[in-house]
């Protein structure tokens, strides 16, 4: 009789426990930047189209990647990117651009109007550094080329790779991907600036 109730004791228990207690519960993110006071240009130009950014490819997953020493990383099973980094990206790039008044249009996929650039982009790091557990880093990585379309031929008018590294908080999953953003800000109006610059010799 005590072995049947032992047994029965033993078959209720897992069926009483918490699982959210065992296992951690999951947690998705979306980056997010934006211009606060977007710029108003007289002369747009003209149509820029964004191609899909390439992820190097460690990164291609959702899951957020940990560099903890030297030539040894961790990925996150329980933290991740809501999408696929590379499309996140490339729209978090259009929308900036579009709100940058530069151009009549920014679009991310080919349509019934001709583009005159085309933006490029392959990310090489997207990380968060503790290889120094006391002062981890959100580190963000991009290469950007923006192509000048004449409609008889593709030039390569500006290449430059871009890295940022923001310091953020030990243990802090939040902390992460707000340095994430504030790297990808930084990257952007950096870009922007020197795009800008560049344009200024090209007519569409």
């Amino acid at each position: 009789m005590k072995q049947m109730i032992f047994i029965v004791i033993l078959l209720v228990i897992p069926s009483c426990l918490n699982t959210q207690s065992i296992y951690p519960e999951k947690k998705y993110y979306m980056l997010e930047i934006s211009q606060k006071n977007p710029a108003t240009h007289k002369a747009k130009k003209g149509i820029l189209r964004i191609a899909k950014i390439r992820m190097s490819p460690p990164y291609t997953g959702k899951g957020f990647i940990y560099k903890k020493c030297e030539n040894t990383y961790d990925t996150d099973f329980y933290n991740e990117f809501l999408i696929s980094p590379d499309d996140m990206l490339a729209e978090l790039v259009r929308k900036w651009m579009a709100s940058s008044g530069m151009f009549e249009r920014v679009t991310c996929s080919p349509g019934h109007f001709k583009e005159n650039y085309i933006l490029e982009g392959a990310v090489t790091t997207l990380n968060g550094d503790y290889t120094n557990i006391d002062s981890p880093y959100a580190v963000l990585c991009i290469q950007f080329f923006l192509i000048k379309d004449s409609g008889l031929n593709y030039q390569l008018i500006f290449q430059k790779n871009y890295a940022k590294k923001v310091a953020i908080k030990k243990h802090n999953t939040q902390s992460l991907v707000q340095g994430w953003n504030k790297a990808l800000k930084q990257i952007m109006i950096d870009f922007q600036s020197e795009m800008e610059k560049k344009l200024m010799h090209y007519a569409h």
